[in-house]
């Protein structure tokens, strides 16, 4: 026999006379007989590992019910552990350094506020109007022009009262009416002018501007906004100082521009998050009942106190084909007459003042809406008169990374457009003043330069971005969004980019009424040669001298007047004079 397999076919017996028994045959049997076994031990695990993963499976499915049919408690659990934490942190911060907390503060002030208000308007707010309805008719139909004399007459008391000092105030209010007369007597369609969005802008705008440059409140917070908003603006070094190194201390280029895809990746997320879309629907609804303007232009408008020309239409996308030729100058008015965000920190980077900059945004926007209705009124029948009808369109990114990206990435375009034309108009005034130069060195003044003198009015003046290649991005960015409408927009754009100017020389004469500029206290005491009681400035500059003063045996001064030289003698004649002798410090 030969060996097949590893298996001999050997020692071969006879068993009762009708065969042979071998045991290599026997060895087999048993081989095949293990190889099922094994097989059918294989096929039980999998059967067991399978109705395992089954039963687990179904588990999981069983706790993802429940969890959606308690998802409304698992909510508020999370919230509440969540509320308590910041409730903790808050109080935390307050008792470690209240000064420093001031900011979160009134950060968590205003998002109580929003909060309080939404859910009053939405379980409140119908019976609230209701109560509030009969009073409204009542003062639109026996006291509308009673509410427009006073007005009117209020203003002119204010005006003749604080221009007693300033005469020259004057100049800039009627810069304001020569600028308004002049928009209607262009006007498109000057008998069907409206006068509410025209006064109501105006007064609005005028309004703002009280608060911000007059009133204390007003002046801190947004000197408080503009600081922070300058914080902010410097994690921008992050990023350019690893692209770019050392050059951006030294070169223009590489510090400021990269703000601007700094600035536009931020408003991307903040865009992406919606953060955006309800501050803006806040901001156009204050706009939207007391102008009586139509939802959609309006919320355009206030969109472009934040973001730039193109991007703020896209708020309102779906409704652009069918909107109106008013109601799209409108638009195409507030994004020539406002800068978005990435550029206002741009302008930031240049040292123009901050507060400056955010507050004239924020004064363009109604009288945009004003001028804009005064300009091109409406003839049409707008479909949009109903809010509630109005969607907030929201961008495309799937994640907040990829809004992030194409913030960044839609900015190039942008920061190659501000640095061709700061090239160009740098370019030019150079140009022109040399030209001054000249012709003055003609006449013996060679010192004629064109040079604005008042920073603060002329910032208010220059917060727009009515220019001519603005007119491109207009025509391009708009017709991109809504092409069936681009005949329109190129045959208006032009008039609105004259009455965005319009809107911006407004909102500079608004300054020069409001803006009063701080006297320099030390060179008036230098040039003062005796303390005049009946001077105004005088008595300011020695009650500012007083409020530094420490009189504790030993006078001294904190502030900047430690570094004045004859501090100490202006101090003794604020005493003796301006009917002060009597305040603590000079005792």
């Amino acid at each position: 026999m030969t060996e097949t397999d590893r298996v001999s076919l050997n020692n071969v017996t006879h068993v009762r006379g009708n065969g042979s028994n071998n045991k290599a045959f026997e060895l087999g049997d048993d081989f095949i007989s293990v190889t099922g076994n094994n097989k059918r031990q294989a096929e039980n695990t999998r059967k067991g590992l399978s109705s395992y993963l089954s039963l687990v499976s179904k588990r999981i499915t069983a706790t993802e019910d429940y969890i959606k049919g308690h998802s409304q408690a698992f909510k508020l659990f999370v919230l509440g552990i969540l509320g308590a934490g910041y409730v903790a942190y808050f109080i935390a911060a307050c008792v470690l350094d209240f000064q420093r907390a001031i900011a979160l503060v009134v950060l968590t002030s205003l998002a109580i506020a929003a909060k309080l208000y939404e859910l009053l308007k939405e379980h409140r707010g119908e019976s609230i109007s209701q109560c509030f309805r009969p009073a409204v008719t009542f003062l639109k139909s026996n006291f509308k022009w009673v509410f427009i004399l006073a007005a009117v007459a209020l203003l002119v008391l204010w005006l003749v009262l604080d221009t007693s000092r300033r005469p020259e105030q004057l100049i800039s209010f009627g810069g304001v009416w020569m600028f308004v007369v002049l928009v209607f007597l262009l006007s498109a369609h000057r008998t069907a002018v409206t006068w509410r969005p025209v006064f109501w802008g105006l007064g609005m705008q005028f309004c703002i501007g009280l608060f911000i440059i007059r009133t204390e409140p007003g002046l801190i917070a947004f000197e408080w906004l503009g600081k922070q908003v300058q914080t902010f603006l410097e994690y921008t070094q992050a990023g350019s100082g690893f692209v770019f190194g050392n050059l951006i201390n030294d070169i223009f280029a590489f510090q400021a521009l990269p703000i601007v895809v700094f600035f536009s990746s931020v408003m991307s997320i903040l865009y992406y998050l919606g953060i955006m879309q309800w501050l803006i629907l806040k901001i156009s609804w204050c706009m939207q009942i007391t102008m009586g303007t139509s939802p959609t232009e309006t919320l355009s408008v206030a969109g472009n106190i934040f973001v730039g020309q193109t991007e703020a239409p896209l708020l309102i996308r779906p409704y652009l084909k069918n909107m109106t030729k008013s109601e799209i100058h409108a638009v195409m008015t507030g994004g020539f007459a406002t800068i978005a965000g990435s550029v206002m920190g741009a302008f930031i980077s240049f040292g123009i003042d901050a507060s400056s900059l955010i507050s004239a945004s924020v004064m363009a926007a109604p009288c945009a809406l004003a001028i804009s209705k005064l300009s091109y009124p409406e003839t049409e029948e707008s479909p949009f008169k109903d809010e509630n009808n109005i969607k907030v369109a929201a961008g495309d990114e799937q994640n907040i990374l990829e809004a992030a990206s194409s913030g960044a990435s839609a900015s190039i375009g942008l920061v190659a457009n501000i640095a061709a034309n700061l090239i160009a108009f740098l370019a030019i005034l150079e140009f022109i003043n040399a030209s001054l130069s000249w012709f003055g060195g003609m006449v013996g003044y060679p010192s004629i330069t064109f040079q604005v003198r008042s920073e603060i009015i002329t910032t208010y003046a220059l917060c727009g971005f009515a220019n001519l290649s603005s007119l491109g991005i207009m025509i391009g960015g708009l017709s991109s969004i809504c092409p069936s409408r681009r005949g329109d927009i190129s045959s208006m754009v032009l008039r609105a980019m004259i009455t965005a100017t319009c809107v911006s020389l407004i909102n500079a004469c608004i300054a020069g009424i409001l803006y009063v500029p701080l006297t320099d206290c030390v060179e008036l005491f230098k040039t003062s040669v005796a303390f005049n009681a009946t001077d105004a400035n005088i008595g300011t500059c020695c009650k500012d001298l007083f409020q530094k003063t420490v009189n504790n045996g030993t006078v001294y001064f904190e502030g900047p007047w430690s570094a004045v030289a004859n501090a100490t003698l202006y101090f003794s004649k604020c005493c003796q004079c301006c009917g002060l002798s009597d305040v603590a410090v000079c005792n």
